[in-house]
């Protein structure tokens, strides 16, 4: 499955939006939001990531169950629970506007296509990023299968697995 994003920040992320605590404040900071998106990976909530230092793209996620043969420019392993039968794709400015609005939701309504439908348990998600972010002509022109920008393995996990971060994804201070 191939789903397309337009990401105008830099950040997507994978979201179990049943057990997401989406608000932060109505007056966030980036650094209280980028804690609180790491206290919610620890949870199993979200899996987020940078996907590039410059801002954003449109991107094509690909959905596997395994990786292709595409040599990744990077990756990642995170785990993620499964509680309502489906995970979303999400962007930064969705996460944003439920992080200052105790009323919005993630996903938004123009990204609510964006599930993945699965079986309730712990997953293992595996991204992988096919292209060099800071290689401005592959950035823009990825020749990669199908000009896939990530691919998202998603396995079942035989146990629950307590994964700490200490930040985002790929997130450069």
């Amino acid at each position: 499955m191939n789903l397309s994003i337009i990401d105008d920040d830099g950040f997507i992320a994978i979201v179990n939006s049943d057990n997401y605590q989406s608000f932060v404040d109505h007056d966030w900071q980036f650094d209280q939001l980028m804690a609180h998106f790491v206290d919610q990976m620890n949870a199993g909530n979200i899996v987020i990531w940078q996907t590039s230092n410059d801002g954003g793209g449109i991107w094509v996620v690909a959905i596997r169950n395994q990786p292709s043969n595409t040599l990744a420019f990077r990756q990642f392993e995170h785990f993620i629970n499964v509680t309502n039968g489906e995970l979303f794709l999400t962007n930064y400015s969705d996460l944003t506007m439920a992080a200052q609005f105790s009323d919005a939701s993630v996903p938004s309504r123009h990204n609510a296509d964006l599930n993945i439908a699965m079986e309730n348990g712990v997953y293992k998600v595996t991204v992988r990023q096919l292209f060099d972010p800071d290689n401005v002509l592959q950035y823009s022109d990825t020749e990669t299968d199908e000009n896939i920008s990530f691919e998202i393995i998603i396995a079942p996990s035989r146990e629950l697995v307590r994964q700490q971060v200490n930040s985002v994804y790929w997130h450069e201070f």
